[in-house]
């Protein structure tokens, strides 16, 4: 985690004042998905409570997971058909 009064002191000795806050700010951001999840997990929960147009983010992944589970069964069904 962040030591924010440390982040403060910091900025502080580069600016003298908060013109280029955004950016410095946007400097902390994680970039890999890893550290990114990591990170919002920390400061906020889980991702999974997200919701996009109403509907809970896990939600959507199940959704994804569904299709690809049905795809690669519908593959091996097809595969076992040939086979006989």
């Amino acid at each position: 985690m962040i030591d924010w009064t440390l982040e403060v002191k910091e900025y502080k000795k580069q600016y003298d004042d908060d013109d280029g806050l955004h950016e410095y700010i946007k400097s902390l951001l994680p970039v890999y998905y890893g550290d990114i999840y990591q990170t919002y997990h920390d400061y906020i929960g889980t991702p999974l409570n997200i919701e996009v147009e109403g509907v809970p983010f896990w939600k959507i992944m199940n959704g994804h997971i569904l299709e690809e589970f049905m795809s690669r069964f519908h593959e091996a069904w097809n595969e076992a058909e040939e086979e006989e």
